[in-house]
């Protein structure tokens, strides 16, 4: 059984005795009150409650202590209070310099960082949790957090690096799926840059034979007809390729946006990217055919 569990075991044992206790008191020790309630609240899951309970807690010299402080930032942790998750952890270390939760709190304060927005700060915590504690339970789901923190900066080389090592290393770990998920986002992200990069290359084509397109247009009165009619099919064969081929990107970008879900629209902007510019050429191609139609029919 690792640390952890056992630490949730022994608060739910506790908070059994902690129960007979407090009824022989009848209540009239706040400080046990205080304490004994934030417990069973903690022991049942209720974060809110205990995180109340528990904070009035540690406001008494009698529970001012590493336990109750470490069962208060676990749950301000499990209901998503970050802030004051991270604010306790400083408050933990500065009082508690030595006991048996020092890695875990380290721990949830990089966690804590991450879940705020802090990421960079978040790396250097975490990383200094793995220097520390090479051995920990919790060092492959560092690993993992680190990775989240790189991915989430659009730093997806760094990232696939310690996403593959948790996948590698710790299969049996409970990040390890997480990470495989995150392999595969990754992968499709870069198959959609490059799509998108195709795309913005097959767009300057297409302005390139507008330009030319137009030049044309400007000499076509000291042309023959024959000769311009000529050009003007020629940079009509172009222009439908280009459609063409834009069509073909749209379709490859739609599916591989099928595969990947709304993971990489919450990361990055490609997918806003890509829609416009799809929408601008698809736009152009068509006003460049019109004035082309039209002046065929002009009679060139």
């Amino acid at each position: 059984m690792n640390f952890l569990k056992k630490f949730f075991v022994s608060c739910m044992i506790f908070s059994a005795a902690a129960n007979g206790i407090y009824a022989q008191s009848s209540g009239q020790n706040p400080a046990v009150t205080a304490f004994v309630q934030g417990a069973k609240a903690f022991s049942s899951g209720e974060w809110t409650s205990s995180i109340f309970l528990l904070r009035k807690a540690v406001s008494y010299p009698e529970n001012f202590n590493a336990d109750t402080w470490y069962m208060l930032i676990t749950a301000e942790m499990y209901a998503g209070e970050y802030k004051n998750a991270f604010q306790d952890c400083e408050t933990y270390t500065q009082n508690f310099p030595e006991s048996p939760y020092d890695s875990y709190v380290l721990y949830h304060r990089g966690r804590a960082l991450f879940c705020m927005g802090e990421y960079e700060k978040s790396v250097l915590v975490l990383s200094d949790f793995c220097h520390q504690y090479p051995d920990h339970e919790m060092y492959p789901s560092a690993l993992y957090w680190i990775a989240e923190s790189f991915f989430a900066a659009y730093n997806y080389e760094d990232a696939e690096i310690l996403y593959t090592a948790v996948v590698n290393d710790y299969p049996d770990d409970a990040k390890a799926d997480s990470a495989q998920y995150r392999l595969e986002t990754i992968k499709q992200a870069a198959r959609e840059e490059k799509l998108l990069y195709l795309l913005k290359e097959t767009g300057e084509e297409y302005l390139a034979a507008k330009e030319e397109y137009e030049r044309q247009l400007k000499l076509s009165g000291i042309d023959t007809t024959s000769d311009a009619r000529r050009r003007i099919l020629d940079l009509q064969r172009k222009n439908a390729d280009n459609e063409r081929r834009i069509l073909e990107l749209e379709h490859e970008i739609a599916l591989l946006q099928e595969k990947l879900g709304d993971e990489v629209a919450k990361n990055s902007d490609v997918k806003r990217e890509t829609t416009f510019l799809l929408k601008d050429l698809k736009r152009k191609a068509a006003e460049t055919q019109k004035l082309l139609d039209e002046k065929e029919r002009g009679g060139m």
